[in-house]
């Protein structure tokens, strides 16, 4: 689901004598902006940013779920538990005392703390007879902590491994109904990725097993590359394309409501649409235009079917930084927190509550503008009085926006109804500047005296200039006469002076270089799963189905993964008749047992396939080395 954390393996239990109350489980009857909690520290991002160690009291309050991460099995048990990891207590300076403080902490101010059981690094394997100790584990873990349920967020072959399916659903019935009892809502939410939620789908039997038992589901619209929905009229809604990302978002949601499409079906006062709170949290589906979402929200909830909320991952992430150190500042909250709780900004000028009351307004929220992006600050927004009569003719607004100046304004507006009852609100509108990005910079081995164009395969965009490949800049130069390596340094700068730089390594050879025995990538073409392709000097694989996603854009997890194996380079002085040859042994210097299917291995064993080494990062079993991408199980070992 998210990105991986090795520290959360050496959790060592502290010694506490502090029990949680459990009088408290608040409901979240109204809508709800959950986020999610890092159980540990110093995450980098996919843009290679940092997100924050914080203690949850830091959790900014807008979060009214928060989800800790994550509940998992250890070597010891296969029954999952949890204890608050050394590496956040040390970090933070905290004990687990502090932390089941900090949970009351949120409980008294409304606000739910559920334990988020698995999660994209653990592995859960459960068999049947085992429902009664998972359920005494939970009901443990909510009594020691106060924590208020349980998220569960399996992935992959955690999903359907052993007898998960039945189990967990199970056990969760039992904790449910345990608290009932007393009084309380145990609160059950699903984190599925949303391939899973097909008809059949791996999460389709939890679903259907805690029906009338779950509170919501909080699908993960993101990290699935070209994975999406097909509607007619429509075409492919592809997940990660920004251009048609407002209607990806109305008809995958409409399809999940309605149960159509190849869906299954969950109603919409259960479903919270699953986003990745910045570019450093996933490795795509970010919403860049918040706009997309609440054209998307607005025109579900005018045909009946309001959804009950947004999941971000994650709160660590959305108080982050950059790769460039800038922080994050909560803007996932400043985006959508209006937006989603409906907050509405009560009088300030002395007239009584009862009058204030009467009026309302609405599409007063905080949103982000693109630099040089007209805006209308009475776009959207209304009011009406207390008999329900429009009087948006009557609001007055004082600040203003700049949207050829990136910065934060601060907007106010007032109306006045026809008995002189007056609503003040206010709002922030941030206007931001996305760099262009620079595609196909990647590492290369040409041949001695061969032809070169640094810019084959290359391009430029910009999401508000489109192609800009034309204004690459270039330093440094490749001489193919000599051999050796050479660094370029390509650099893009848009209208607004905002600027990305990227280096690339081009080897110079006179070693033989076999070309690929497959064709070019085409922007035009449609590519399956396991289809191959050339493109700026590498072999790439496809994952699943994708048309137009260029290789090298969509990262480990996308729909694109290099291929090593499907060419290879021979040196000059290799002989058919060398036994200790390279084509023999892979490599010269792969050591270690070979990957076997069958074997487990645990995190930091290495193994050797495919002519390279490869470490485990966690546990794995049946995972082939090459095939999980650079954030999945296994890495290249250094």
């Amino acid at each position: 689901m998210k990105l991986k954390q090795t520290l959360l393996a050496c959790l060592v239990a502290a010694s506490f004598n502090s029990h949680a109350s459990t009088d408290i489980m608040p409901e979240q009857s109204g809508n709800v902006l959950m986020g999610y909690w890092h159980n540990w520290c110093n995450s980098q991002g996919y843009q290679s940013g940092v997100a924050a160690c914080i203690k949850l009291t830091d959790v900014n309050t807008k979060y009214n779920v928060v989800a800790v991460s994550f509940m998992t099995a250890s070597s010891d048990s296969s029954i999952p538990t949890f204890t608050l990891s050394t590496d956040v207590q040390s970090e933070l300076g905290i004990t687990e005392n502090d932390f089941i403080e900090q949970i009351s902490e949120l409980n008294q101010q409304g606000r739910s703390v559920v334990l988020s059981l698995g999660g994209a690094d653990a592995h859960i394997e459960l068999s049947s007879g085992d429902e009664t100790a998972l359920a005494n584990e939970i009901i443990r873990l909510v009594d020691t902590y106060g924590f208020d349920g349980i998220d569960i967020d399996l992935e992959q072959s955690a999903i359907s491994a052993g007898d998960n399916n039945t189990v967990i659903p199970q056990a969760l019935i039992q904790v449910k109904e345990h608290y009932q009892e007393q009084g309380l809502n145990f609160m059950i939410t699903m984190a599925p990725e949303y391939p899973y939620l097909r008809d059949g789908g791996a999460y389709v039997t939890y679903i259907e097993q805690l029906e009338g038992y779950y509170d919501f589901i909080n699908p993960q619209f993101y990290n699935q590359g070209g994975d999406g929905i097909w509607i007619d009229g429509k075409g492919w809604l592809a997940q990660n394309d920004d251009s048609v990302k407002s209607d990806f978002i109305y008809y995958i949601a409409d399809s999940l409501i309605n149960g159509t499409n190849g869906y299954t079906q969950i109603d919409n006062d259960k479903l919270v649409f699953g986003l990745p709170t910045n570019i450093d949290a996933a490795n795509n589906g970010y919403v860049s235009d918040p706009q997309d979402l609440y054209t998307a929200f607005t025109q579900l909830s005018d045909e009946g079917h309001p959804l009950k909320g947004i999941m971000g991952w994650s709160v660590n992430w959305d108080m982050g930084t950059n790769v460039s150190g800038q922080n994050y500042n909560s803007q996932f909250v400043s985006d959508y927190a209006s937006f989603i709780l409906d907050d509405q900004a009560s009088s300030d000028d002395g007239s009584s509550d009862e009058a204030t009351g009467s009026i309302e307004f609405s599409g007063i929220y905080d949103m982000r503008v693109q630099r040089g992006e007209s805006f209308n600050a009475l776009d959207g927004v209304s009011a009406t009085d207390a008999e329900g009569k429009d009087i948006t003719s009557s609001i007055t607004t004082s600040g203003s926006v700049d949207t050829s100046e990136e910065g934060t304004y601060t907007l106010y507006y007032t109306v006045t109804d026809s008995n002189g009852n007056k609503l003040n609100a206010e709002r922030t509108i941030t206007v931001y500047n996305d760099a262009p990005v620079l595609n196909g910079i990647d590492d290369a081995t040409i041949s001695l005296n061969s032809e070169f164009d640094p810019l084959e395969g290359v391009s430029a965009t910009d999401s508000q200039e489109g192609d800009l490949t034309d204004n690459i800049s270039i330093q440094g130069e490749v001489n193919t006469a000599v051999e050796g390596s050479y660094t370029l340094t390509y650099t893009i700068e848009d209208q607004w002076q905002a600027s990305t730089s990227l280096s690339r390594v081009i080897t110079v050879t006179s070693e033989d270089i076999t070309e690929c025995s497959v064709d070019t990538w085409s922007s035009t073409s449609v590519y399956n799963a396991n289809d191959t392709v050339s493109y700026a000097g590498q072999t790439w694989t496809a994952q699943w189905w994708t048309q137009g996603e260029e290789p090298g854009t969509t990262g480990e997890w996308g729909v694109w993964r290099t291929d090593d194996t499907a060419c290879s380079t021979v040196s000059d002085d290799t002989t058919s008749d060398d036994s200790t040859s390279d084509s023999d042994s892979g490599s010269s210097d792969v050591t270690g047992d070979s990957w076997s299917a069958s074997t487990v291995y645990t995190q930091g064993e290495t193994v050797s396939y495919s002519g390279q080494n490869w470490e485990a990062q966690w546990w794995t079993q049946g995972d082939e080395p090459g095939t999980t991408g650079e954030w999945g199980v296994w890495r290249v070992a250094q």
